[in-house]
């Protein structure tokens, strides 16, 4: 089949899954021997994984493309000086992935702005990204941390940032989580009410969000003298409870392309915890794989989803 014909059917699908208004749903840090059975999106790390994920599973996935135009240098990110001829070559062999729909498109990264990459830098690798993939060609898609949207800073300090969520991607999210147990109704007083706030009301025309639940534990939530505030278990209880929510927000409302929780492996290098101190003795993060009750939640959840 000639490539453009793949590339049509591969929009057709999207198309047809965007008008039923089923969602797309696929783990950060997925594993998929173990979650492919009720995920129809992947996030994929480099183009070979992406093929795997597609020519294994089937599933389509959101290309990283974080390392193609930054950089870390201490204690922030930046812009590659080479990033136009970094991209170029990478578009390149990226584009017979999206005509044969092994990618559907494009995830920039995560808290870029958080991280101290300059405003104007994301708006421009957005930018070369669409130029060379027209609307409707390929998604576009970051997530990013909640004080840039909130209070114009970064986690360098800069104030005064005049951060804007670019126009010309697909998709954005943001993260938001609790530590404490279960809350009744702390999804739609904390995270939607975020979303109402300060995203919703700055998305340009034919934007929507994706959702980035909790879906993870911790052994050391607790308090310097020892006393847990929520334990392996509690978090486990919490994050199914708050599934159900972030679900019927899904479910009901147009503007939610999809739900990616995290995460599913677990991160070890991430702070799980409200009260030990970061980045000193218990970096824990478990995964959704280990916490019983939120893994089985999302995935009734998800499957419904998938018929």
């Amino acid at each position: 089949m000639a490539a453009w014909k793949f590339f049509f059917v591969g929009i057709a699908a999207l198309l047809c899954v965007l008008a039923q208004g089923k969602k797309y749903f696929g783990y950060y840090e997925a594993i998929l021997s173990e979650t492919a059975a009720y995920s129809n999106i992947y996030q994929s790390s480099s183009l070979a994984d992406a093929v795997f994920a597609k020519h294994t599973y089937n599933i389509t996935s959101l290309l990283l493309v974080l390392d193609t135009f930054f950089t870390f240098i201490p204690n922030r990110l930046i812009l590659r000086n080479d990033w136009q001829q970094s991209w170029a070559t990478f578009a390149q062999q990226a584009e017979p992935l999206l005509a044969n729909h092994t990618i559907i498109g494009f995830n920039l990264g995560d808290e870029l702005v958080w991280n101290c990459l300059a405003p104007e830098n994301l708006t421009i690798v957005a930018n070369a990204v669409r130029e060379r993939f027209p609307r409707g060609r390929a998604i576009i898609w970051y997530n990013e941390a909640t004080p840039p949207l909130s209070q114009d800073l970064d986690s360098c300090g800069h104030t005064h940032l005049g951060y804007k969520i670019p126009t010309t991607l697909d998709w954005f999210s943001t993260d938001i989580y609790h530590m404490d147990g279960v809350a009744a109704g702390w999804v739609n007083q904390w995270v939607r009410g975020f979303y109402d706030q300060y995203i919703f009301p700055h998305l340009s025309p034919g934007q929507q969000v994706i959702l980035v639940p909790g879906a993870f534990g911790s052994d050391v939530n607790h308090y310097p003298n020892g006393t847990y505030i929520c334990n392996r278990s509690c978090y486990d209880t919490m994050c199914a409870y708050d599934a159900q929510d972030f679900a019927t927000w899904a479910a009901n409302d147009a503007r939610v392309v999809g739900v990616f929780p995290w995460n599913y492996n677990g991160c070890p290098t991430c702070n799980g915890s409200r009260w030990t101190p970061p980045h000193t003795c218990c970096m824990d993060e478990l995964g959704a794989r280990v916490q019983p009750i939120t893994c089985a939640t999302w995935q009734r959840i998800a499957s419904e989803w998938m018929d």
